[in-house]
């Protein structure tokens, strides 16, 4: 089976330093992400010329990964990051994996 790969790039709705930000995911990561069916793994990258915040986050399906997507408007776990970024500067690029190369 091919992994799914979700890269979501977003600007933040506050003045938060990338310490305060770095913790929120790592909130979001620890209490919700890591707890959903078919979650692998996430990297988190900042683009600091372009002030563009970058998740690429790996799934064994995208159903599993749709079903978190709805799941993070409503969980408790996930309310402060939902709150930290800016709707309008989010966009995300689900694809599965063709192949690797290592």
């Amino acid at each position: 089976m091919n992994t799914v790969t979700e890269i979501v790039t977003m600007k933040l709705a506050g003045n938060f330093t990338k310490d305060e930000f770095i913790s929120i995911v790592d909130g979001l990561e620890n209490d919700f992400h890591s707890k959903q069916p078919g979650f692998i793994d996430t990297e988190l990258l900042y683009d600091e010329k372009n002030d563009l915040w970058i998740m690429i986050q790996h799934w064994e399906s995208t159903e599993q990964l749709k079903a978190a997507s709805k799941k993070i408007f409503t969980d408790n776990a996930a309310e402060l990051f939902v709150k930290s970024i800016d709707p309008q500067n989010v966009k995300m690029t689900i694809a599965p994996q063709l192949r690797t190369w290592k």
